[in-house]
């Protein structure tokens, strides 16, 4: 019985003291690497979002097109869902 709570009490030592290294790291802060909106989209990108609106682009010089915004959604940073596919090349399946 001795032994087990000995055990017991190094093992949650170690565990503070893992959580305590843990809480010491510092975590760099996310910035967005270029400024671009939902709605012109990333280029070379055929779909893409914000979590809020996704966008579609067809061919090249074509419009996006783009979904509602949701009443209560907060918008994220912009991501490519879907790199845009050159015309030359056919498209794999």
């Amino acid at each position: 019985m001795r032994r087990s709570l000995l055990i017991l009490l190094a093992t949650a030592a170690l565990l503070a003291a893992g959580a305590a290294f843990a809480a010491e790291l510092e975590i760099p802060s996310r910035t967005a690497t270029e400024d671009v909106s939902v709605h012109k989209g990333p280029p070379n990108c055929s779909r893409w979002t914000d979590e809020c609106v996704n966008c579609s682009r067809g061919a090249a010089g074509d419009a996006p097109v783009c979904s509602n915004i949701g009443f209560a959604c907060q918008p994220k940073a912009v991501r490519c869902l879907s790199p845009a596919i050159p015309h030359s090349e056919p498209q794999k399946k």
